[in-house]
């Protein structure tokens, strides 16, 4: 019997982490009533990759990458084939705003970071933070 549950609960483990390695953890973000559906970069890696090597995002997606404390991370766009719109986030209100952000060219790979210290970064489409009317001060929801 002790077999029997020892491998059940080694087969439910492998599922798991092969069912959340191809289907990332997700959310919802919101601000003004917009929602945003999102992938949450959790691990140093998913955080490194971020959004890198997809061709596109579809519309109202992104990506979320929340941070334990507050600091100036700083972001890249290394391996991106479509520019963003990077959203810093502190305490769950929108402090900066970096709009247009373009794909990197050649070598020379630019940092981006906040004018403060932030806790959580949300990347979007380039033109959404004007589209949505996302600005300074807005609020900020997630929804897991």
């Amino acid at each position: 019997m002790k077999k029997v549950l020892l491998i059940a609960g080694l087969c439910f483990l492998a599922f798991t982490l092969v069912y959340y390695w191809r289907h990332p953890l997700g959310a919802k973000v919101v601000i003004n009533n917009h929602t945003f559906y999102v992938d949450v970069a959790v691990t140093e890696k998913q955080k490194e990759l971020g959004l890198g090597n997809r061709v596109s995002l579809p519309k109202d997606h992104g990506m979320v990458f929340p941070y334990d404390h507050p600091e100036q991370y700083t972001f890249w766009m290394k391996g991106m084939e479509f520019p963003l719109d990077m959203i810093w986030i502190r305490d769950k209100k929108i402090i900066d705003i970096s709009k247009n952000v373009p794909v990197a060219s050649g070598a020379y790979l630019p940092a981006y970071a906040a004018k403060a210290p932030v806790d959580m970064v949300l990347e979007v489409n380039a033109g959404v933070s004007d589209t949505e009317n996302i600005k300074i001060g807005d609020t900020v929801k997630i929804v897991l």
